[in-house]
């Protein structure tokens, strides 16, 4: 039986991963929400009501919440976050508070974050907050799977422009560099908009059979959209 905690499971990628969690025999899943009655609960599948501003909640992490597995998928807009601070709260500072406990209670799990692409190279907020949550993976020598897609397709609770926007053009001028057969060196896969459900997809399968041997991965491009 595998113990696995999602954080994020509400939103666009989480969802995803939770549908293909449920139907995966021998492991257990808790998800920690702000609310109550956030997700459909079954047998294997349970929410947990989490304080994400007390630091004695990330403490049970790993000691009263079982975890081998981590799923991060938590993420938030400026829009909706209203400040620049918070969406830096929500965005950079839980997943390495989560990192940081998860280091200290059970050091041999795996923590597996849903990042971008574009984040080897940061420019902007968004880009940077990412960029220092995976710093801080690798610096906890926690074994990790780190996810880099492009603009993500899905139906999500909310609308963001800005995606919608980059997402249509992005598949315009994918479908370009196919139809006249551009160099794989010059490929503009790794850019491509990907649905959120592949997305998902290579999360899960490269978690439930990750090899502990190696430190970890990082998944983008091809890795992806193979899914």
């Amino acid at each position: 039986m595998k113990n696995i905690v999602i954080v994020g499971a509400s939103g666009l990628v989480g969802s995803n991963v939770l549908t293909l969690l449920k139907n995966t025999p021998d492991i257990s899943v808790i998800c920690l929400v702000r609310h109550p009655n956030k997700i459909e609960t079954t047998a294997n599948i349970k929410e947990i009501v989490f304080n994400f501003e007390n630091e004695e909640e990330y403490k049970k992490i790993g000691n009263d919440i079982p975890c081998q597995i981590f799923f991060c998928c938590i993420g938030t807009t400026l829009r909706k976050a209203k400040s620049l601070e918070s969406f830096h709260r929500v965005d950079r500072d839980y997943p390495i508070k989560f990192i940081e406990y998860i280091k200290k209670n059970t050091p041999n799990s795996l923590f597996v974050f849903i990042s971008s692409i574009g984040v080897s190279n940061p420019r902007g907020y968004y880009l940077s907050a990412k960029c220092e949550v995976e710093k801080a993976i690798t610096k906890s020598l926690l074994h990790y799977i780190i996810v880099r897609p492009s603009v993500l397709l899905g139906k999500r609770s909310e609308f963001r422009l800005a995606e919608t926007v980059g997402g249509f053009f992005l598949s315009k001028i994918e479908k370009l560099t196919k139809k006249f057969n551009i160099d794989d060196a010059l490929s503009f896969s790794k850019f491509a908009p990907i649905e959120a459900s592949k997305v998902a997809k290579a999360m899960v399968h490269h978690a439930l059979n990750f090899d502990k041997s190696i430190p970890g991965m990082v998944l983008e491009g091809d890795s992806l959209n193979n899914f």
